[in-house]
């Protein structure tokens, strides 16, 4: 939702509390001696909060251009992607090799990616720590490409529990 301004002339209150450039707040003001000001800088006056309960409203010496061009720069900031891919324990040589290419292919788009290991049941619960070996090993694949948070063992529902750990693609300059 962007924020529509008042500026000059079309600001309708007669006082108004100006944040001056130089001075600071000035409260009180006439809207045509702020307006004076404004002018004699070569700067818009913009209305930055409306007047309410009583109160004057807030304007201030700025250039309009600028304000309209960081707040549209605002707006269009990028949203991080995260991606996740899924392993069991006992995945094939091949099928990992396709699943760290895909990984791969995420870390050079900037994505950042979930890699996680599943494990179920009790027989393979009671081989935990080989899983986290192997998990360990997995992960240092991606050495060149990223970064990643310490590896995270949580339960995911009845008998299912997941090693996980976060990979963030390095920033290159």
């Amino acid at each position: 939702m962007k924020k529509e301004y008042r500026i000059n002339k079309q600001i309708e209150e007669r006082i108004v509390d100006l944040v001056h450039p130089d001075k600071g707040l000035e409260k009180n003001m006439n809207i045509n001696d702020a307006l004076a000001i404004a002018v004699e800088k070569g700067l818009d006056l913009v209305e930055v909060s409306p007047a309410k309960d009583k109160k004057n409203s807030i304007c201030k010496i700025i250039d309009y251009g600028k304000l309209k061009y960081k707040e549209s720069k605002k707006h269009k900031a990028h949203k991080q992607v995260t991606k996740e891919i899924r392993f069991n324990v006992n995945i094939s040589v091949h099928d990992l090799e396709v699943k760290n290419k895909k990984v791969h292919e995420f870390l050079e788009k900037k994505y950042i990616v979930r890699y996680s290991m599943e494990i179920r049941g009790y027989r393979e619960k009671s081989f935990i720590e080989e899983a986290r070996d192997k998990m360990e090993e997995y992960v240092e694949e991606f050495k060149e490409q990223a970064t990643w948070v310490p590896l995270k063992i949580y339960p995911s529902g009845n008998r299912i529990m997941r090693i996980s750990t976060v990979l963030s693609p390095i920033k290159k300059n």
